[in-house]
């Protein structure tokens, strides 16, 4: 791959399944008029091109995942720390050992902690929407989006401002209505069937 020709817009990230084991490895690069997805699983390569006038939407969704993570570490920390200690006196070799992964899953959760929240990214075309597992943290997605937002306007053109909730809707998979039918009227005295009836005059 050409330096000159692609930049890189993410680092290579394990792709997990669950959350747990690895299945493949991606990143995200950076073409002169599209994103490159490279996934790599063994000794195979995936590339996926998305052209810049193709893409519909970019979504990124928060997630709590970041918080479970930084929980599950903290109680793991805390609960080998305090092994540390208690043999501390009596057991040498064990409270080092403790001790060192004690340090070693502390410093997991300063990075995790210090790399903020987690998110899911997404990005949409006309036929297909494709997870960019690489964009899993939503500082990251943020500064990629802003880099994208001026290429993506440069080959689309500006969205007008009316043309946003139609686009929203086709986003999300309900077809705007051209002629909205009318609010129906309330229904005159005469066409009540609970009203009092009228007198003649």
């Amino acid at each position: 791959m050409a330096e000159k020709e692609y930049r890189r817009l993410t680092r290579t990230r394990q792709r997990t399944a669950f959350g747990i084991v690895a299945t493949g490895r991606c990143s995200l690069w950076l073409g002169m008029d599209h994103i490159l997805s490279i996934e790599t699983t063994g000794y195979t390569e995936s590339y996926k091109r998305f052209y810049f006038r193709d893409i519909q939407a970019i979504t990124l969704r928060q997630t709590d995942r970041w918080k479970y993570w930084n929980l599950v570490l903290g109680a793991i920390t805390g609960l080998f720390g305090l092994i540390a200690v208690g043999w501390g006196r009596s057991e040498v070799v064990a409270a080092w050992v403790f001790g060192i992964l004690t340090a070693l899953i502390g410093l997991w959760l300063a990075i995790n902690a210090a790399l903020g929240p987690t998110c899911v990214t997404h990005l949409q075309t006309a036929v297909q929407t494709e997870p960019l597992p690489s964009l899993s943290r939503l500082r990251k997605g943020r500064k990629v989006l802003a880099r994208l937002r001026p290429l993506l306007t440069e080959a689309q053109g500006p969205l007008a401002p009316e043309e946003i909730p139609a686009r929203v809707q086709e986003l999300i998979g309900v077809a705007p209505s051209a002629n909205p039918a009318p609010a129906a009227s309330p229904p005159f005295a005469a066409e009540d069937p609970n009203a009092p009836p009228r007198s003649a005059a």
